[in-house]
């Protein structure tokens, strides 16, 4: 019980101060099948979705540069996006569980340097999605 508490503890401060844990969300476009799986809280046919790993050039970012990612996903993932309120970018599939971004940081007007909080969704082919939020800066100079 101890040691079960501890593991979560030490995966819980891994994670950081700039991402959230993964949370999961059934598309409207999966599977009858599949939403009663979820709702019963068992697994779907192909499993979870679970990002792995995702890994950003810069979490500043200002116009001109270009931001990289790059996330690596358990198999059963067939989409990526990045997602900033209504706003998104398709991540290009490299290879079975992974995805890359060079996206081109454009001028943006005063008011929307900041704190941006972009969640990463990774969408299985069960149509289960799986998230994550990074913290990034958005600045002028």
């Amino acid at each position: 019980m101890i040691r079960s508490a501890l593991l979560v503890l030490v995966a819980v401060a891994t994670l950081g101060a700039t991402t959230s844990p993964e949370t999961y969300v059934v598309s409207p476009k999966a599977s009858e099948a599949t939403k009663a799986a979820i709702a019963a809280g068992r697994p779907p046919e192909h499993g979870y979705p679970v990002i792995e790993n995702v890994h950003w050039t810069s979490l500043i970012v200002k116009p001109g540069n270009t931001l990289e990612g790059d996330v690596t996903t358990s198999a059963n993932i067939d989409y990526v996006e990045g997602r900033y309120k209504d706003w998104n970018f398709p991540f290009k599939q490299l290879g079975l569980g992974h995805f890359h971004v060079a996206y081109s940081v454009p001028v943006l007007p005063p008011f929307l340097i900041g704190r941006w909080r972009i969640e990463v969704i990774a969408r299985s082919i069960d149509g289960v999605e799986s998230k994550r939020s990074f913290n990034f800066s958005y600045r002028y100079f």
